[in-house]
Protein backbone atom coordinates (compact mmCIF):
# COMPACT_ATOMS: atom_id res chain seq x y z
CA UNK A 1 0.00 0.00 0.00
CA UNK A 2 1.42 3.33 -1.01
CA UNK A 3 1.71 6.01 0.91
CA UNK A 4 -0.58 8.37 -0.13
CA UNK A 5 -3.26 5.23 0.10
CA UNK A 6 -1.94 4.56 3.83
CA UNK A 7 -2.80 8.29 4.57
CA UNK A 8 -5.90 8.00 3.50
CA UNK A 9 -6.81 4.93 5.09
CA UNK A 10 -5.57 6.26 8.61
CA UNK A 11 -7.11 9.42 8.25
CA UNK A 12 -10.50 8.19 6.87
CA UNK A 13 -10.67 5.93 10.52
CA UNK A 14 -9.70 9.04 12.60
CA UNK A 15 -12.51 10.52 10.67
CA UNK A 16 -14.95 7.84 11.44
CA UNK A 17 -13.97 7.99 14.97
CA UNK A 18 -14.99 11.79 15.40
CA UNK A 19 -18.00 11.48 13.86
CA UNK A 20 -20.81 12.57 15.49
CA UNK A 21 -22.41 9.06 18.13
CA UNK A 22 -25.44 7.47 16.62
CA UNK A 23 -26.09 5.80 20.05
CA UNK A 24 -29.59 6.25 20.91
CA UNK A 25 -30.35 8.61 23.78
CA UNK A 26 -33.05 8.80 26.58
CA UNK A 27 -35.28 11.82 25.80
CA UNK A 28 -37.94 10.46 28.66
CA UNK A 29 -38.66 8.49 30.86
CA UNK A 30 -40.87 7.50 33.74
CA UNK A 31 -39.48 5.07 36.32
CA UNK A 32 -42.31 6.34 39.04
CA UNK A 33 -39.66 5.92 41.70
CA UNK A 34 -38.86 9.82 42.09
CA UNK A 35 -42.89 10.19 42.88
CA UNK A 36 -44.98 9.14 46.11
CA UNK A 37 -46.86 6.20 46.87
CA UNK A 38 -50.50 7.39 46.02
CA UNK A 39 -53.10 8.43 43.36
CA UNK A 40 -51.53 9.92 40.23
CA UNK A 41 -53.69 10.94 37.20
CA UNK A 42 -50.22 12.64 35.39
CA UNK A 43 -46.89 11.37 36.60
CA UNK A 44 -44.10 13.31 35.90
CA UNK A 45 -41.19 11.66 34.25
CA UNK A 46 -38.11 10.67 36.14
CA UNK A 47 -35.84 11.64 33.12
CA UNK A 48 -36.24 14.36 30.52
CA UNK A 49 -39.57 16.40 30.23
CA UNK A 50 -42.55 14.98 28.99
CA UNK A 51 -46.38 14.08 30.02
CA UNK A 52 -48.46 11.53 31.49
CA UNK A 53 -52.59 10.37 31.07
CA UNK A 54 -54.66 7.57 31.67
CA UNK A 55 -57.31 7.04 28.64
CA UNK A 56 -60.99 5.95 29.00
CA UNK A 57 -60.65 4.97 32.55
CA UNK A 58 -64.21 6.33 33.60
CA UNK A 59 -63.55 6.57 37.69
CA UNK A 60 -60.11 7.57 36.32
CA UNK A 61 -57.94 6.91 39.54
CA UNK A 62 -54.61 5.72 38.67
CA UNK A 63 -52.14 5.33 41.10
CA UNK A 64 -48.30 5.06 42.02
CA UNK A 65 -47.53 1.61 43.93
CA UNK A 66 -44.66 -0.30 45.17
CA UNK A 67 -44.66 -3.28 42.91
CA UNK A 68 -41.09 -4.61 42.36
CA UNK A 69 -40.42 -7.00 39.77
CA UNK A 70 -39.46 -5.11 36.33
CA UNK A 71 -36.76 -4.62 34.55
CA UNK A 72 -35.05 -2.67 37.43
CA UNK A 73 -35.67 -5.21 40.22
CA UNK A 74 -36.34 -4.20 43.80
CA UNK A 75 -33.73 -0.87 43.10
CA UNK A 76 -36.89 0.74 41.14
CA UNK A 77 -40.02 -0.70 43.03
CA UNK A 78 -42.70 1.77 41.75
CA UNK A 79 -45.22 1.39 39.50
CA UNK A 80 -48.08 3.11 37.87
CA UNK A 81 -51.38 1.63 38.01
CA UNK A 82 -53.92 1.72 35.34
CA UNK A 83 -57.34 1.42 37.27
CA UNK A 84 -60.75 3.08 37.72
CA UNK A 85 -60.71 3.55 41.49
CA UNK A 86 -60.94 1.19 44.37
CA UNK A 87 -64.20 0.53 44.13
CA UNK A 88 -65.20 1.08 40.76
CA UNK A 89 -63.02 -0.87 37.55
CA UNK A 90 -63.25 1.38 34.56
CA UNK A 91 -61.71 -1.29 32.09
CA UNK A 92 -64.80 -2.14 30.06
CA UNK A 93 -65.32 -4.66 27.36
CA UNK A 94 -67.32 -1.93 25.86
CA UNK A 95 -64.80 0.89 25.11
CA UNK A 96 -63.93 0.65 21.77
CA UNK A 97 -60.64 -0.49 20.41
CA UNK A 98 -57.74 2.05 21.97
CA UNK A 99 -59.74 3.67 23.51
CA UNK A 100 -58.27 2.32 27.33
CA UNK A 101 -54.93 2.70 29.04
CA UNK A 102 -52.16 5.56 29.17
CA UNK A 103 -50.81 8.17 26.63
CA UNK A 104 -47.38 9.74 27.00
CA UNK A 105 -46.16 12.39 25.07
CA UNK A 106 -42.37 13.95 24.56
CA UNK A 107 -41.34 16.06 22.05
CA UNK A 108 -38.60 14.24 19.56
CA UNK A 109 -37.26 17.85 17.85
CA UNK A 110 -33.61 17.38 17.50
CA UNK A 111 -33.88 13.50 17.29
CA UNK A 112 -34.75 10.62 14.83
CA UNK A 113 -35.21 6.86 14.83
CA UNK A 114 -37.49 6.45 17.76
CA UNK A 115 -38.23 4.24 19.73
CA UNK A 116 -40.23 2.94 22.75
CA UNK A 117 -39.95 0.65 25.66
CA UNK A 118 -41.92 -0.80 28.49
CA UNK A 119 -42.63 -3.34 31.57
CA UNK A 120 -45.78 -4.26 32.28
CA UNK A 121 -47.34 -6.36 35.40
CA UNK A 122 -50.77 -7.61 34.61
CA UNK A 123 -52.94 -9.12 36.70
CA UNK A 124 -54.90 -12.34 36.48
CA UNK A 125 -58.33 -10.56 35.26
CA UNK A 126 -56.55 -7.48 33.32
CA UNK A 127 -57.06 -7.03 29.18
CA UNK A 128 -54.91 -9.78 27.65
CA UNK A 129 -54.49 -7.61 24.58
CA UNK A 130 -52.37 -4.88 24.09
CA UNK A 131 -51.39 -2.57 21.12
CA UNK A 132 -49.50 0.33 21.07
CA UNK A 133 -50.25 3.53 19.41
CA UNK A 134 -48.23 6.70 18.39
CA UNK A 135 -48.77 10.21 16.79
CA UNK A 136 -47.28 13.29 14.71
CA UNK A 137 -50.17 15.48 14.99
CA UNK A 138 -51.30 15.42 18.06
CA UNK A 139 -55.15 14.03 16.88
CA UNK A 140 -54.52 11.09 14.73
CA UNK A 141 -53.44 7.85 16.29
CA UNK A 142 -51.62 5.07 13.81
CA UNK A 143 -50.69 1.20 15.07
CA UNK A 144 -46.62 0.69 15.68
CA UNK A 145 -45.62 -2.92 15.02
CA UNK A 146 -43.71 -4.56 18.57
CA UNK A 147 -41.28 -7.29 19.83
CA UNK A 148 -41.31 -8.65 23.07
CA UNK A 149 -38.39 -11.09 23.59
CA UNK A 150 -39.67 -13.03 26.91
CA UNK A 151 -42.05 -15.00 27.65
CA UNK A 152 -46.16 -16.01 28.30
CA UNK A 153 -46.70 -13.54 25.67
CA UNK A 154 -46.96 -13.41 22.24
CA UNK A 155 -46.96 -10.91 19.54
CA UNK A 156 -49.84 -11.33 16.97
CA UNK A 157 -50.29 -8.91 13.39
CA UNK A 158 -53.68 -9.13 11.69
CA UNK A 159 -56.11 -10.22 13.60
CA UNK A 160 -59.07 -11.27 10.92
CA UNK A 161 -61.93 -10.56 13.45
CA UNK A 162 -63.70 -6.76 13.56
CA UNK A 163 -63.74 -6.46 17.41
CA UNK A 164 -59.25 -6.38 17.27
CA UNK A 165 -57.05 -4.26 16.21
CA UNK A 166 -55.78 -4.74 12.56
CA UNK A 167 -52.22 -4.33 12.70
CA UNK A 168 -50.00 -6.01 15.58
CA UNK A 169 -50.77 -5.99 19.03
CA UNK A 170 -49.74 -8.59 22.05
CA UNK A 171 -51.38 -10.99 24.07
CA UNK A 172 -50.71 -12.25 27.23
CA UNK A 173 -50.92 -15.52 27.88
CA UNK A 174 -49.80 -16.24 31.56
CA UNK A 175 -52.52 -16.78 34.01
CA UNK A 176 -50.11 -16.06 36.73
CA UNK A 177 -49.56 -12.66 35.57
CA UNK A 178 -45.91 -11.97 35.59
CA UNK A 179 -43.84 -8.46 34.82
CA UNK A 180 -43.60 -8.94 31.00
CA UNK A 181 -40.29 -6.82 30.43
CA UNK A 182 -39.05 -4.94 27.36
CA UNK A 183 -41.38 -4.88 25.25
CA UNK A 184 -40.24 -2.46 22.42
CA UNK A 185 -42.22 -0.62 19.93
CA UNK A 186 -39.76 0.58 17.11
CA UNK A 187 -41.09 3.88 14.88
CA UNK A 188 -40.35 3.77 11.89
CA UNK A 189 -42.65 6.31 10.12
CA UNK A 190 -39.84 9.26 9.63
CA UNK A 191 -42.86 11.68 10.55
CA UNK A 192 -42.11 11.08 13.94
CA UNK A 193 -38.51 12.26 14.18
CA UNK A 194 -37.83 15.99 15.21
CA UNK A 195 -41.46 16.62 16.27
CA UNK A 196 -42.59 18.51 18.76
CA UNK A 197 -46.48 16.76 18.61
CA UNK A 198 -45.06 12.97 19.13
CA UNK A 199 -46.58 11.12 21.60
CA UNK A 200 -47.84 7.32 22.15
CA UNK A 201 -50.72 5.37 23.57
CA UNK A 202 -50.49 1.69 25.60
CA UNK A 203 -53.78 0.84 24.91
CA UNK A 204 -56.55 -2.20 24.99
CA UNK A 205 -56.13 -3.73 21.27
CA UNK A 206 -59.82 -5.83 22.03
CA UNK A 207 -63.41 -4.94 21.98
CA UNK A 208 -66.48 -6.85 23.01
CA UNK A 209 -66.48 -10.56 22.88
CA UNK A 210 -62.86 -10.53 21.52
CA UNK A 211 -61.99 -9.08 25.07
CA UNK A 212 -60.05 -11.66 27.21
CA UNK A 213 -58.44 -11.98 30.19
CA UNK A 214 -54.94 -14.13 30.75
CA UNK A 215 -56.11 -17.67 30.64
CA UNK A 216 -58.15 -17.03 27.29
CA UNK A 217 -61.67 -16.69 29.25
CA UNK A 218 -64.16 -13.67 28.74
CA UNK A 219 -63.18 -10.15 30.08
CA UNK A 220 -65.32 -9.72 33.25
CA UNK A 221 -65.08 -5.41 33.16
CA UNK A 222 -65.20 -5.46 37.46
CA UNK A 223 -61.41 -6.07 38.09
CA UNK A 224 -57.83 -6.24 36.53
CA UNK A 225 -55.30 -3.64 35.75
CA UNK A 226 -52.58 -2.93 34.26
CA UNK A 227 -49.12 -1.60 35.82
CA UNK A 228 -46.44 0.35 33.70
CA UNK A 229 -42.44 1.06 35.01
CA UNK A 230 -39.84 2.06 33.08
CA UNK A 231 -41.63 3.60 30.08
CA UNK A 232 -38.94 5.11 28.13
CA UNK A 233 -39.12 6.40 24.90
CA UNK A 234 -35.57 6.63 23.08
CA UNK A 235 -34.03 8.50 19.60
CA UNK A 236 -31.04 9.40 17.78
CA UNK A 237 -29.37 12.85 18.38
CA UNK A 238 -29.45 14.59 14.83
CA UNK A 239 -26.51 16.44 14.46
CA UNK A 240 -26.41 19.89 14.53
CA UNK A 241 -25.47 21.22 10.99
CA UNK A 242 -22.42 22.91 12.36
CA UNK A 243 -21.25 19.51 13.28
CA UNK A 244 -21.58 18.08 9.90
CA UNK A 245 -19.77 21.41 8.70
CA UNK A 246 -16.56 20.78 10.41
CA UNK A 247 -16.45 16.52 9.58
CA UNK A 248 -16.73 18.02 5.82
CA UNK A 249 -14.02 20.39 6.44
CA UNK A 250 -12.05 17.83 8.46
CA UNK A 251 -11.78 15.35 5.58
CA UNK A 252 -11.36 17.90 2.64
CA UNK A 253 -8.15 19.42 4.47
CA UNK A 254 -7.44 15.59 4.85
CA UNK A 255 -7.80 15.30 0.85
CA UNK A 256 -6.01 18.38 0.54
CA UNK A 257 -2.81 17.31 2.37
CA UNK A 258 -2.48 14.40 0.29
CA UNK A 259 -2.71 15.55 -2.95
CA UNK A 260 -0.10 17.79 -1.48
CA UNK A 261 2.04 15.34 -0.76
CA UNK A 262 2.04 13.33 -3.66
CA UNK A 263 2.98 16.36 -6.03
CA UNK A 264 6.00 17.21 -3.71
CA UNK A 265 7.11 13.32 -3.68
Amino acid sequence: MNTALKSLTLGAALLAVAAPSQAQTIISQWTFDNLAVGVNASPAPATGTGSAQTLGLSANSPDVLADSGSSTGAAGPNAWRLRGSSSVNGWTSTAAIGAQGAEFDASTAGFSNVSLTFDLHTTTQSEANLQVEYTTDGTHWLNTSLTFAGTGASVLVNSSSALTVQGTYLQFQTPASPWYNGITANITDTAANNNASFGVRIVNASTGTDNINQSGTAYNNTSGNWRLDNVTISATPTPEPSTWALFGLGFAGLLWQIRRRRVHS
